[in-house]
């Protein structure tokens, strides 16, 4: 099918010079600033580009504080100025305040709901051999242990709420001065990227502004110490409050540029001030030191969508009905005193005393009491918070943490919670994959580390004791393994579903009844899951004994004999063909052999053969003459 090409109409199109657009600093005239050699030219190019970024980039800046102020009320911006700015004359409370809050009440929900998954990457190898494998299981240990070092899931929430309330959470994965690896929750106001570079969700480069105190500055970077301390202050925003301050700070700006081809060697990263570069290396990471945790990705462009983006109107609209009836309410909703004029009333009469007397002449008093507000307000009020929980899957039972009238057996409970887990599987899969991103970087850096330094040693928290772990980096290859992430998570929590669970591994036949039964007093699956795998574990860390570091231990009777020798021979026969050392094969057939020596001594000893009785006489008797024998 051929396609038929319009020709341009030149009226149409619009100048570059008349363009409503601001036309680029005269500083960005250089704006390549990655090619440029000479310190100064960097930095005023860098500080060119960042600081034209942020004037033409200022709509995400306002629609932080008002998204921010949406859940916290309080914005990101001018946070000192508008704490005190609007306070009510009488009572000396802040104003204009939303006393039904959903976004907070959605957010907070689903915050707690999310972080209860803990995702946990691992390494698994592609088809490698036993070498691999446990390879593999050292690099499991050694994520285990980072992620313990630097408290990601605590940072997690963090992570999910940002993305919730702005749109996207950001964990910065940096070196820190003891080299190591660090984590940083960093906002996305901080951060700039071109909207034309960052169309597709791919930018090349990328800018951190962030305002540092001096002396730390100093204290990193000592051979520019001069121009740390001589370079302008600079102040968290523009408002006035913010400048009443004690503590010096100034303003750093830390940039990337990605490599523009395999082979190409334009990838740069470059920390510096106003007047000087403090630090400059070449970068060579397909990706910037980011995590990157959306809420809502947009169809085009690098930010994404936020819940209180999304329930902005429905809250505004909350707010503006609150608001009427609480006047409504201050106006109309007050008992009134009618009292006719000319009529003789003593005003003092009328008081709040049980029983008192209302002298008058004339007309007597009447006491009013008007329908202040319409019920058609409160339909609607009730409407609008049903339509926002609805909007962000939460329902409201599940945000006052109430389970819903007539559901009380466990099985209901768990279908119930299915459903509304089913509503944030696109979410759950984003945030599973922030995790992958995160441990990918995490070992990214340390490895780099353990090159420069020698070695990478961290802490892995086992079940029962405290492991040091050393990154291995003996043939490591990217391409020998792949990260998945799992979710964990604890059991139920609700007792009912709980028992239902021990019920069903029951009826499966996974545990005994006995077990079940008093598991069904004191609901821990956790430790009876592991009493009852107890055996076969520890028949299979003998044998990873024996072929990842040829340790043999003998069997004693204690060990599952039957289920010991099954599992001896499958790994004789899969170690065979991964041609393991002869030294550990060896060990497994000793292995084998003195299990089967076990079973052997086990078995209760045959009953002797009684010997054959000597044969009976044959009876005589005068009665009966003998036989002949012969005959």
């Amino acid at each position: 099918m051929a396609y038929k090409i319009t020709p341009v109409d030149k009226k149409n199109v619009i100048n570059a010079k008349t363009s409503s657009k601001k036309d680029p600093d005269p500083k960005v005239a250089n704006s390549r600033w990655w090619l440029l050699d000479k310190d100064i030219e960097l930095a005023q190019s860098l500080f060119g580009v960042v600081k034209y970024l942020k004037e033409n980039q200022g709509w995400r800046q306002h629609q932080a504080a008002l998204f921010a102020r949406l859940y916290g009320n309080l914005p990101i911006w001018n946070y000192l100025g508008i704490n005190l700015s609007k306070l009510n004359v009488q009572y000396r409370f802040p104003s204009e305040r939303p006393t039904l809050n959903v976004v907070q009440s959605c957010t907070d929900a689903l915050v707690s709901r999310m972080v209860q998954s803990k995702p946990k990457p691992m390494f698994l190898t592609t088809g490698g051999d036993y070498k691999k494998r446990r390879l593999a299981k050292d690099l499991n240990k050694f994520i285990d242990g980072e992620f313990y070092q630097c408290k990601v899931y605590e940072k997690s929430e963090f992570l999910l709420r940002d993305a919730i309330i702005l749109g996207d959470g950001l964990l910065k994965v940096y070196e820190t001065d003891d080299c190591r690896v660090g984590l940083e929750r960093t906002l996305c106001t901080e951060v700039f990227v071109d909207e034309s570079d960052g169309m597709y969700g791919s930018p090349q480069q990328m800018h951190q502004l962030k305002v540092v105190d001096r002396d730390m500055v100093a204290a990193m970077y000592p051979k520019e110490k001069g121009a740390i301390m001589t370079v302008e202050p600079a102040y968290f925003d523009s408002s006035t409050e913010n400048r009443n301050t004690i503590v010096s700070q100034i303003m750093v700006c830390e940039s990337w540029h990605l490599k523009s081809g395999v082979k190409a060697k334009d990838g740069k990263h470059v920390i510096a001030i106003g007047n000087a570069v403090l630090f400059k290396e070449d970068y060579d990471e397909p990706d910037f030191p980011f995590v990157k945790f959306p809420y809502s990705p947009r169809t085009l462009g690098y930010w994404s969508q936020g819940l209180s983006e999304q329930l902005m109107g429905l809250q505004s609209e909350i707010n503006k009905l609150l608001f009427t009836i609480q006047q409504s309410l201050h106006l109309c909703g007050i008992p009134k005193w009618l009292v006719e004029d000319g009529s003789k009333v003593v005003s003092a009469h009328i008081n709040n005393q049980i029983g008192g007397i209302i002298r008058y002449q004339g007309t007597p008093p009447s006491l009013q009491v008007a329908q202040c507000i319409p019920q058609e307000l409160y339909l609607q009020l009730e409407r609008l918070v049903q339509y926002a929980y609805q909007q962000s899957g939460i329902s409201m039972l599940a945000a006052a943490s109430q389970k819903p009238q007539g559901l009380n057996s466990g099985t209901a409970l768990r279908e119930y919670d299915d459903l509304q887990s089913d509503r944030f599987a696109f979410l759950s899969q984003r945030y599973e994959k922030a995790h992958l991103d995160l441990a990918q970087k995490v070992f990214s850096l340390a490895r780099k580390i353990a090159k420069r330094e020698g070695k990478y040693e961290t802490i892995y928290p086992d079940k029962r004791a405290i492991e040091k772990v050393i990154l291995p980096l003996d043939d490591l290859k990217d391409e020998d393994f792949i990260i998945q992430a799992y979710p964990t998570s604890a059991l139920s929590k609700n007792p009912a579903e709980r028992k239902q669970e021990i019920i069903d591994l029951m009826q499966a036949g996974l545990i005994p009844p006995d077990e079940g039964r008093r598991l069904l007093d004191y609901p821990d699956l956790q430790q009876e899951e592991e009493l009852l795998n107890a055996p076969e574990e520890r028949i299979l860390k003998v044998l990873d004994d024996i072929v990842e570091e040829g340790k043999y231990i003998t069997p004693d009777p204690f060990m599952d004999i039957q289920k010991a020798k099954a599992k001896s021979v499958q790994y004789i026969n899969k170690y065979v063909m991964e041609d393991l050392e002869e030294e550990k094969m060896d060990l497994l057939r000793t292995f084998s052999t003195q299990l089967t020596t076990l079973e052997q001594a086990a078995m209760p000893p045959q009953p002797q053969a009684m010997p054959p009785a000597n044969p009976t006489p044959t009876p005589t008797s005068p009665m009966v003459p003998n036989v002949n024998q012969a005959a």
